[in-house]
């Protein structure tokens, strides 16, 4: 992304959040953020908005936004996340790593390991420069995973994860050091079996450590209910319109987003626009590009394989919690949607074209169904992200597969009602890269699908 005055300010202002100077629950006052990062209103409602998206910010409605709100039981939430992502990645770069990475992680560790030497001596001077090391060690371990969309979620959870160990000031000295020294060894012999084992300990050893200090909120199970509190405002109202649009294939991939179209097409000012579709480049559904604008974010086989094997990695972990805690009412939850997507998929084979929307929507609700006794927000939130992108792909290749996959959902049900998640991930694999498949074989899905549909076209129904 071009280096703009406003990326400036986003990147100011998001690190401030994640060390803690911006404290958890504080109002972000438009007024004074403006006389502290020299921004103009617009400018700050759009990284705002922006970080909302990430999970830094809330938005409160017609009240503002504040800083979110942090609680040890996300924090555990998020270090089982972020142990997910990067054991998987790690494997996967073990096998894919050559000498230039070996490179990297060596550099990296040097670094981190001279920091991690002046804080053990209660030097604490450079604390802020010892976690831009740390941060920068653990993508080097992964760095040669080969999947950018892997990437960019292990970042997402880290600096979340981060901002935790800033604020509960963690630093465990020799026990820590030693962990990162042994993980860059697994590095350079390969063993991914090791450094999964050291990962594990290195992450829950930080867990307990904070429980221990006793310095953040205990919080209830799901942390504060779902409700989205955009959806009472314009932009949140904007953002979700955009969004659907987007996903059901109405704005192609690599489409330009013109403002002064959009505005028409959405009735909405040119400023909330703007605010919509920063967020919706932090989600990676749009590209932003300076000065230039915006457009829809393009596609790709390659990208549409990273999509589904990270779903597989989320919603796996996902069903095998969820079928462990699940309850009655669980079951009666997960029924009830299959129920729905059952009489849709009915109608889908019999050519009924106009129940598309609905077809998708219940298949969405019937895997969230699934994963919604978990008991983690913050996976659940990952995998929705995640679904939805998937999803683009589906619809712009309508991509139904028939009695397949009607066979395979049924067979999810029955794995749920005996709560065997074993099952449940291989069919989930087969359901995956069926799709995968059978979305690539329509043609439809080429580098980047570029559009010359303009923004100001008439607006499809929903």
């Amino acid at each position: 992304m071009i280096d703009t005055a406003s990326e400036h300010t986003y990147r100011a202002i998001r690190q401030d959040i994640i060390h803690g100077k911006l404290a958890p629950r504080i109002r972000l006052r438009l007024d004074s953020l403006r006389e502290t990062y020299g921004a103009s209103v617009s400018t700050l409602r759009e990284i705002l908005n922006r970080l909302t998206g990430e999970g830094l910010v809330v938005a409160e409605g017609q009240k503002g936004f504040s800083v979110t709100p942090v609680s040890q039981h996300e924090f555990e939430k998020l270090a089982e996340l972020r142990e997910l992502f990067e054991t998987h990645a790690i494997r996967r770069a073990f096998q894919n790593g050559d000498l230039e990475w070996e490179g990297r992680v060596v550099g990296a560790h040097h670094m981190l390991s001279v920091i991690e030497q002046r804080m053990q001596t209660g030097d604490t001077s450079n604390a802020t420069l010892w976690k831009q090391y740390d941060k920068r060690f653990h993508h080097a371990l992964i760095s040669a995973c080969g999947s950018e969309e892997l990437l960019s979620a292990h970042s997402a959870v880290f600096d979340r994860y981060l901002r935790y160990q800033i604020i509960a000031v963690i630093f465990r000295g020799a026990p820590a050091a030693a962990e990162h020294l042994s993980l860059r060894d697994a590095a350079l012999t390969r063993d991914a079996d090791l450094a999964a084992k050291v990962l594990h300990q290195h992450i829950s050893a930080c867990v307990e450590h904070t429980a221990e200090g006793g310095k953040l909120e205990r919080g209830g199970p799901e942390d504060g209910d779902d409700h989205d509190p955009t959806e009472e405002t314009v932009a949140g109202s904007i953002w979700r319109s955009v969004r659907r649009d987007i996903l059901n294939g109405t704005l192609a991939p690599m489409q330009k987003l013109k403002l002064d179209g959009l505005r028409d097409r959405y009735a909405a000012s040119v400023s909330t626009l703007r605010e919509v579709l920063s967020r919706l480049a932090t989600e990676g559904l749009v590209l932003a590009e300076g000065q230039r604008g915006f457009e829809v974010a393009p596609i790709s086989p390659a990208n549409l394989r990273e999509l589904a094997e990270l779903r597989l990695l989320i919603e796996g972990q996902a069903l095998t919690d969820s079928f462990a805690r699940g309850d009655v009412e669980w079951e009666a939850h997960v029924m009830a949607a299959y129920h729905r997507l059952v009489r849709m998929e009915e109608r889908m084979r019999q050519g009924d074209r106009s129940v598309v929307q609905d077809w998708k929507r219940f298949d969405w609700e019937f895997h969230q169904a699934l994963i919604s006794a978990c008991g983690s927000k913050v996976l659940r939130q990952f995998h929705g992200a995640n679904f939805d992108k998937y999803l683009r792909y589906q619809m712009i290749a309508l991509s139904f597969r028939g009695d397949v996959a009607s066979v395979e959902h049924r067979a999810l049900l029955d794995a749920a009602m005996a709560r065997d998640a074993a099952a449940a991930r291989a069919i989930l694999q087969r359901h995956l890269m069926g799709g995968v498949e059978h979305a690539l074989a329509s043609g439809t899905i080429g580098e980047g699908c570029v559009s010359s549909a303009p923004t100001d076209a008439p607006r499809k129904p929903s």
